[in-house]
Order: structure tokens, then C-alpha cells, then sequence
């Protein structure tokens, strides 16, 4: 089984310790996580601008970016995938793209808080659905996925790197 089911509240808990996760539907300018040294904030607003398939083309392309960079930084380890108030699971993204599988919790936050990362969470991302922002954490993710990210989408300034 690649996607295994994980316990939701010891899985959320060292990212709430961590990041001081709080959710708030209704905050649209502050983050819901204490952000940390050197967090790239991507705005995904020009994804959201828009219905259709260019809405899908980016989604997709996000998703399938992120995978990409969790494959070469994470190669056998499993990580954490969070999704606020569903099912938590533990995953290889290797396995996830040699099975082809769907992405049980995908990285674009497209109508819910999501996160993604390794248990030590040393590097990850968090979307966040109403600010409509990837928050990418970790030298080496915020140099792989962030740059690519931001060859054609913007620099949200909540960014502290």
C-alpha cells in the first residue's frame, strides 16, 4: 500500500509544535503557521485568477513539480501528508509515481489546508487555501521546488527568504 493511513493527531502534532499551526478560515493576511527561517511563500493567486483548464494546468503542474522534488530529496524515506480535519497518511513518493497512483492529499491547496514532509520535518510545503500560497520550507526544496515555482509564478511577501 503506498498511501498508509496514519493516526491524526500524533502525526499533526510536531508540525502544530513546530509551526504553531492555526487555522482560520476567515485570516486572509496572516499565515497560519509561525513561518520559518528562510520559508519561500509562493503566490498561487495567478493559478486562482482563472477556471478551466488553465486553473487545472496549474494545479497539476504544481502537484507534479512538488512530487518531482519530494522523489530526489526524500529517495526511499516516507513522508507525512496532512490534510486539516481528514484521514493523515504516511507515503513514498517513489512508490506513489512507479504505481502511478492519485495523490490521496495533493500539495496544491485547493479547498483545504495541506502539508508535506518528511517526520523530521526538516524541509516541506504548506498550502494554504485561502490565501491561496505554498509555503516551501528547507534549503534543498526551497532550491528545487521554489526556484522552478518561481520561474513563472510570484514571490508572496510573507516570504522570509
Amino acid at each position: 500500500m503506498i498511501w498508509r493511513e496514519s493516526d491524526y493527531e500524533s502525526t499533526w502534532e510536531p508540525f502544530d509544535r513546530q509551526f504553531a499551526f492555526a487555522p482560520n478560515f476567515y485570516e486572509r493576511t496572516a499565515p497560519a503557521i509561525e513561518l520559518p527561517v528562510g520559508a519561500l511563500v509562493v503566490d498561487l493567486s495567478p493559478i486562482f485568477a482563472h477556471e478551466g483548464p488553465r486553473f487545472a494546468s496549474g494545479e497539476t503542474a504544481i502537484n507534479a513539480a512538488a512530487l518531482r522534488s519530494f522523489i530526489w530529496l526524500a529517495e526511499d524515506e516516507e513522508l507525512l501528508a496532512l490534510d486539516w480535519q481528514h484521514q493523515t497518511y504516511r507515503y513514498s513518493p517513489a512508490e506513489h509515481v512507479l504505481q502511478d497512483a492519485s495523490m490521496f492529499v495533493p500539495v496544491f491547496p485547493n479547498g483545504d489546508y495541506y502539508a508535506h514532509m518528511p517526520a523530521d520535518l526538516r524541509w516541506g510545503t504548506f498550502g494554504h487555501p485561502w490565501q491561496q500560497t505554498l509555503t516551501i520550507w528547507g534549503d534543498e526544496l526551497v532550491g528545487t521546488l521554489g526556484a522552478e515555482l518561481l520561474t513563472w509564478l510570484p514571490r508572496h511577501p510573507q516570504s522570509t527568504v
